[in-house]
């Protein structure tokens, strides 16, 4: 069963790609439909490197960092608590 889940998987990804290449990157069926073809060639900037990151995904590692680092500074406090505490027996 998880064999075809990745089967499918990977056709999706392949057919993706194809898409990219056939469409957005001033492939032949571009000037069919020149909003998909707008839309995939940025979609190959962002692939290759070439482009900004989305503004939303930026935002979204700078609040996934930003909880990281209160989560740590909570734990440090937690440990620092207990280290100057006496043990128990």
């Amino acid at each position: 069963m998880d064999y075809w889940i990745i089967t499918v998987a990977i056709v999706a990804i392949a057919l993706c790609i194809i898409a990219v290449v056939a469409v957005g990157m001033r492939g032949s069926l571009s000037d069919r439909a020149p909003e998909v073809a707008n839309v995939l060639a940025n979609t190959a900037r962002h692939l290759n490197g070439d482009a900004d990151p989305p503004q939303g995904l930026v935002d979204f590692f700078e609040e996934t960092a930003r909880s990281a680092a209160s989560a740590r500074s909570a734990i440090s406090a937690r440990s620092a608590a207990s280290a100057t505490e006496p043990p128990k027996r």
